[in-house]
């Protein structure tokens, strides 16, 4: 019987997730991150879908083989989990996974979908970040602290907030957690790389610098201002993103960071 674990319980999984390098799963499971953990056994799983609050996705992870998987999952996704979605205006299912073993699985369990698969890159460091000019002249960078979230100083405030809040419960537990940098331009945020997830000495970033703001180098000076810190605290960063970013993968190698390992990602649409 396919079971949601409680948030206390999900460390009956520990033993599954322990062994993967996704470091999102991993801080879900961990209590660091919101998220949600369904099951194929109540108290000695061996199977696990998570889902992923902040990438608004689910990853899957264990024994392939797992046969309440294989018979059950399926309808408990389309009795339980897509509802649930529909009434976010979330219209697709989304799967992380290792494609050996589950990529023929999941084709299996949602064979009645169609299924659309591509791949996903994950960077780290493997160097010293280069120095990074900005275009214009003077370049505000600042680090996000307390004082800056409390003081609802920033016109867009509510952008900074909702960024953070897509993958913490809260600012305060992203800032006893996590750190970020921002780029700020006439009171306003207009970029920003942040810790989306945490484990341990391993933090996920998240970046985003503003459309009207773009080409001006603003992304490579957070970034850079993010991976100096990590440099100096001990700290492993992990850059997460699909091959058709092209922007996204030179601003990673821009910023001493090179390619660790792939994933792939299936997903069909809720229709």
């Amino acid at each position: 019987m396919i079971t949601e674990l409680n948030k206390s319980e999900f460390y009956r999984i520990r033993h599954i997730t322990d062994k993967y390098k996704n470091i999102e799963i991993r801080a879900v499971v961990s209590g660091n991150n919101p998220g949600g953990v369904y099951v194929d056994h109540p108290t000695e799983p061996t199977a696990a879908l998570i889902w992923i609050e902040g990438q608004k996705g689910f990853q899957i992870v264990g024994n392939a083989q797992s046969k309440t998987f294989l018979t059950g999952l399926e309808e408990y996704m389309r009795n339980n989990i897509e509802p649930k979605l529909l009434e976010r205006d979330i219209n697709w299912v989304e799967i992380g996974l290792e494609p050996e073993p589950w990529d023929k699985t999941i084709q299996n369990i949602f064979k009645k979908h169609h299924l659309s698969s591509d791949t996903q890159h994950v960077y780290t460091l493997r160097g010293e970040p280069q120095p990074i000019e900005s275009q214009d002249r003077e370049v505000h960078i600042q680090r996000i602290s307390y004082d800056l979230l409390k003081s609802r100083r920033l016109e867009n405030h509510s952008f900074l907030e909702s960024k953070i809040l897509r993958f913490w419960d809260s600012t305060d537990s992203f800032l006893e957690q996590g750190f970020g940098y921002f780029v700020e331009d006439n009171h306003n945020v207009v970029s920003l790389c942040f810790s989306a997830f945490v484990v341990d000495k391993t933090h996920a970033i998240d970046i985003e610098t503003l459309e009207e703001h773009k080409r001006r180098n603003y992304g490579a000076a957070v970034a850079q201002a993010f991976v100096q810190e990590c440099l100096q605290k001990g700290i492993r960063p992990y850059w997460d993103c699909t091959p058709e970013n092209a922007g996204s993968i030179r601003l990673a190698e821009k910023v001493g960071m090179s390619p660790d390992f792939d994933y792939q990602i299936s997903w069909y649409g809720l229709f």
